[in-house]
C-alpha cells in the first residue's frame, strides 16, 4: 500500500510538472529573450562609446 501512495505521488508530480512546462515554456523563453537582448544592446552601446 506504501509503494502505490508513492507512486501516486509521484505520478501527480510529473503531470504537474508537465503541465507547467507546457503552459509557461513559451512565456519563460520570451522573457529570457527580451533579456538577452537588453544586454546585448548595453554591450554594444559601451563597445560604440569605447571606439
Amino acid at each position: 500500500m506504501k509503494e502505490l501512495v508513492k507512486s501516486m505521488v509521484y505520478m501527480g508530480i510529473g503531470v504537474g510538472a508537465t503541465l507547467m512546462y507546457q503552459k509557461y515554456s513559451k512565456p519563460m523563453m520570451k522573457e529570457m529573450e527580451k533579456i538577452a537582448n537588453k544586454t546585448m544592446k548595453k554591450m554594444n552601446k559601451e563597445l560604440e562609446e569605447m571606439m
